[in-house]
């Protein structure tokens, strides 16, 4: 169960996106597992994963608004040790993850997938979602292009989410 004020920040879990990616992010984390959270939003994502057991969290969006939201709703979970930071994408993280998930719309997954892989530990998973199914092919040829692998591609009312790992892996 969590406690959530999305404020003017997005998610509120009620959305297909994000339950596909907390479906996704349930199957794949496991407890210690280190986590990024990519347009963290209200945080949702990030404060799941902590609650499921994730070790090292960090949540990173590109509005003020949404991380000083982001940090009351963990704060409201007792998850206060979740990084949360303001940059643009994921160009102000440091260091690699177990899984990376990014609840954003098509075209920023497509900017932002040539980022990826370098945030990824060898063997991590990426968790996509905020896919218009029509467009999942799009997706997942520029995440092909960018080193990625899919693997995985769930889908809900029109709404795609797509697990990938590093190519090769």
């Amino acid at each position: 169960m969590i406690r959530l004020d999305p404020g003017m920040a997005f998610g509120t879990g009620t959305h297909e996106t994000t339950r596909l990616c907390l479906k996704l992010l349930e199957r794949f984390l496991r407890p210690g597992m280190s986590m990024l959270d990519v347009g963290t939003g209200s945080g949702i994502l990030a404060i799941c994963a902590k609650l499921l057991g994730s070790g090292r969290t960090v949540g990173v969006d590109i509005d003020e608004v949404a991380v000083r939201v982001a940090r009351e709703n963990a704060a409201l979970n007792g998850c206060g040790d979740i990084e949360l930071l303001c940059g643009d994408l994921a160009a102000d993280v440091t260091g690699c993850f177990d899984i990376v998930c990014a609840n954003i719309v098509a075209d920023a997954i497509l900017r932002l997938s040539k980022d990826l892989p370098a945030l990824m530990h060898a063997e991590g998973v990426c968790v996509v979602s905020g896919i218009i199914d029509t467009r999942c092919e799009e997706v997942q040829s520029g995440l092909r292009q960018a080193g990625l692998e899919p693997f995985e591609t769930i889908l809900e009312n029109g709404w795609a989410a797509i697990a990938c790992r590093k190519a090769g892996c």
